[in-house]
């Protein structure tokens, strides 16, 4: 009876062994397949500075008005901040939460 478990045992370390290898070996390529697209990705996109030096001049009025409009958002939403923290003490985690909700919020 002991040699049948012992048997049984040797038995399935063994099948394990091999269907361990072999899923090692299939997982091998799809890895470097991964690695492969990823640098293709990185390669065919260009920085953010070489995108940005052939926008055209209507692009880049259009982002300058955006900016300028995030910029006076971000000023009136630290002018809100100021006021509430005047009433009550908020901690750094509380207050970069109210500027985030601040300006994410539909005007």
């Amino acid at each position: 009876m002991r040699r049948a478990g012992r048997l049984l045992a040797v038995a399935s370390v063994a099948i394990f062994a091999t269907v361990g290898s072999l899923s090692a070996q299939a997982a091998a390529p799809a890895v470097g397949a991964m690695q492969a697209y990823a640098q293709a990705q990185t390669e065919t996109k260009p920085p953010l500075t070489t995108r940005v030096k052939l926008w055209t001049r209507a692009k880049l009025d259009d982002a300058k008005k955006r900016w300028a409009a995030d910029k006076l958002k971000f000023e009136d939403c630290q002018q809100q901040l100021l006021e509430q923290r005047k009433t009550k003490k908020l901690s750094l985690h509380k207050q970069g939460d109210f500027l985030y909700a601040c300006m994410n919020k539909k005007p």
